[in-house]
């Protein structure tokens, strides 16, 4: 039978489906957000969630309060170490490059990172007219500081983020003693801000700084160092260290330290402690995890830390915290290749870690180092890779990006967006 459509027979009632009160990830608030994202594994892991949409990335890059927070739980990890070429170039028409050496863990995020960067420097390569010869002077915020000494041409560039910032010439001279010295003379460092990723400034012991936001150099008046030797025209060890906004050189006779706030851009000197000036002892300032400026040294198999605390007299020094031998932690890590060493050599200190080369003192290169790191709050070893240990080393830790910090330039917040 035909099914009867008159008015007088009305249409079933249609069913009305509830609403669901299921909540998603995309429906959740900011706070909740941020609460999920600190307890991600990795720095590497956290960009590649917040990454995933605009949302997500707006609530990590308007939140300075949740970047300190997962900074205070999560330290950046290290992607690996920087090598610089093992001696002087013969032929400036054969390219000289750092070499990198990836830490090689199993965070997969972070290894991703690694293979998306530029770490072979290939953006030095844009620079027409200047040999290949480059060697690292400093390592921050993920930004490489390199010179060319052979052209007086400095660049800055950032493999992770796989651009070149800058190429600029230094190419005048300075008078130090009534000597015309170049301005390669002194080691330069890097200047970063966690705040504003896309800025640096480059700063050398006279404080001559060269700002990016301007793209110029200022040069400072030569200063009265206290305790600076009357002779000699290299009294500062090569070495750029640095920490909570100042930068530190060493005396070569290893009994004064130089440091200069890079606010201020004032000098001060500092007594090291006598034992620093053992033959056998390697040390290099930095940083614990909690900012806090250090000194880690290393004689033998002992390594210390030593911190700036003020005596009973007001006078702040340089003051032993802790020191451990590690020469069972060694064993343990390396087995019976332990044999082959009798030192460990401190190599750089970075956010709360020592990263430590094993040494034979007959300096055989048929010897290559361990690398290892040491967390210098627990003063656990952890190994990290074999090399020939032949040349200045940096350690390159994960930056954040730009796009997940601030609200400025093209990371600029818009509404909605």
């Amino acid at each position: 039978m035909a099914r009867d459509r008159s008015r007088t027979h009305s249409p079933p009632p249609v069913k009305r489906q509830k609403k669901s009160s299921t909540t998603t990830v995309a429906s959740l608030a900011d706070d909740i957000l941020l609460e999920i994202f600190l307890r991600l594994p990795s720095l590497a892991t956290l960009v590649r969630a917040a990454l995933t949409c605009r949302g997500w990335r707006r609530a990590v890059a308007s939140s300075p309060a949740f970047r300190r927070r997962f900074r205070e739980t999560h330290p950046a990890p290290l992607l690996g170490l920087f090598f610089n070429p093992p001696g002087a170039v013969q032929d400036p028409a054969l390219p000289a490059f750092p070499s990198f050496v990836p830490t090689r863990g199993t965070d997969r995020d972070q290894a991703a990172a690694v293979r998306g960067g530029d770490f072979f420097l290939t953006s030095l390569q844009e620079r027409h007219g200047v040999h290949n010869g480059w060697g690292i002077h400093d390592c921050r915020g993920g930004y490489l500081l390199l010179a060319n000494a052979d052209q007086l041409t400095m660049a800055v560039t950032n493999p992770l983020a796989r651009r070149r910032e800058s190429f600029f010439d230094f190419g005048h001279e300075d008078t130090l003693e009534g000597h015309r010295v170049h301005a390669f003379a002194h080691q330069a460092c890097l200047l970063c801000s966690d705040e504003d990723p896309t800025s640096f400034r480059v700063s050398r012991v006279r404080a001559t700084v060269f700002s990016s936001d301007t793209g110029e150099w200022s040069v400072r008046p030569w200063v009265d160092i206290p305790a600076r030797p009357q002779r000699g025209r290299f009294w500062l060890l090569n070495g750029n260290m640095q920490t909570n906004g100042f930068l530190y050189w060493v005396y070569k006779n290893c009994k004064y330290m130089v440091s200069l706030d890079a606010a201020t851009m004032d000098f001060s000197v500092a007594e090291l402690p006598v034992f620093l000036k053992n033959r056998l002892c390697s040390f290099v300032v930095g940083e614990m995890n909690n900012g806090e400026p250090c000194i880690v040294y290393a004689i033998n198999f002992t390594v210390g830390v030593l911190l700036r605390r003020t005596d009973s007299d007001g006078v702040e020094r340089w003051v032993l915290d802790r020191a451990e031998i590690l020469e069972t932690q060694l064993g343990l890590v390396l087995g019976k290749l332990m044999e082959n060493y009798n030192e460990v050599q401190v190599v750089a200190v970075r956010d709360g870690f020592a990263y430590l080369a094993t040494s034979e003192r007959s300096n055989r290169s048929s010897t290559p180092s361990w690398f290892l790191s040491l967390c210098l709050e627990t003063m656990k070893l952890e190994k990290l890779f074999w090399r020939t240990y032949d040349s200045f080393v940096q350690p390159y830790v994960m930056p954040w990006p730009p796009a997940l910090v601030g609200n400025y330039g093209r990371f600029a917040l818009e509404d909605g967006v």
